[in-house]
């Protein structure tokens, strides 16, 4: 199986790291609000694409970018990080946080997106599924909350929790502080996903606690070009815990019809 090699790029002055592995049609990866579990199991999508994960501004080996007020401003980033790799046309995966930033890239560049995977996507609201209270949580009980599989973080987490890896969450904690200043939901999206005409492809899993597949309902009825599909027993972190969703990734965004 191919490997993830990294590249960095210095986009308006923030050093950002790419992982990329594979050759072929780009296939762009936006990741959720921590990359702890690492992006492996992304890696069968490398046999017939280019894929593309790179790290948010303030995660993983990406420097951080005190200027990001809100979401706008990490479209602004990715699009100058694209035209840096050389990609116009992409099929483009968000998961999580990752899914709200991808729809928002999609919306304002639908030109720029050739097909749209939404994995668990965050952004809209539904009534009586509130999300977790993160920062009254402690580490043990967020990660519950992501997943029922804990060899998922095996050999991730230190026992006892050290200053580099409180630091490291810490640091995620304030960057997506900064991108979502106003809270969790986003009070102008729905307004707006009327324009992700593209081929989109919602994925949940039926025990996700993050967000729930409960909001699945919120999203489809408002993308007019959406198709979705339900994992049984899958949580929050569906492509680490189901290779069959990530090779439903590979299926849809290798499907080159209308």
């Amino acid at each position: 199986m191919a490997e993830f090699q990294e590249q960095r790029f210095d986009v308006n002055g923030v050093e950002t790291a790419v992982l990329t592995a594979g050759e072929g049609e780009p296939l762009v990866f936006f990741h959720g609000g921590g990359v702890l579990e690492g992006f492996e199991c992304l890696l069968p999508l490398a046999e017939r694409f280019r894929l593309i994960a790179p790290y948010h501004p303030g995660f993983g080996s990406s420097g951080d970018d005190p200027g990001v007020e809100g979401v706008g401003d990490l479209v602004r980033h990715y699009l100058e990080l694209l035209d840096a790799l050389e990609v116009k046309r992409m099929a483009l995966v968000g998961h999580s946080l990752g899914g709200w930033l991808a729809a928002w890239l999609a919306i304002d560049h639908p030109g720029r997106v050739r097909r749209l995977v939404l994995a668990s996507p965050s952004g809209l609201s539904v009534a009586g599924h509130p999300g977790p209270d993160f920062p009254a949580l402690q580490p043990d009980e967020i990660y519950g909350l992501l997943t029922a599989d804990p060899s998922i973080f095996a050999g991730r987490i230190p026992e006892p929790l050290d200053d580099t890896f409180l630091a490291a969450r810490s640091r995620e904690g304030q960057a997506i502080g900064r991108l979502r200043p106003a809270g969790p939901d986003d009070p102008k999206l729905a307004r707006w996903l009327h324009r992700l005409t593209m081929p989109t492809l919602l994925l949940w899993g039926d025990e996700a606690k993050v967000v729930p597949a409960a909001y699945l309902e919120a999203w489809e009825p408002l993308l007019p070009n959406a198709r979705s599909s339900v994992f049984p027993g899958r949580g929050h972190l569906l492509f680490w815990e189901d290779r069959d969703s990530v090779a439903a990734v590979a299926a849809f965004a290798g499907d080159n019809s209308a």
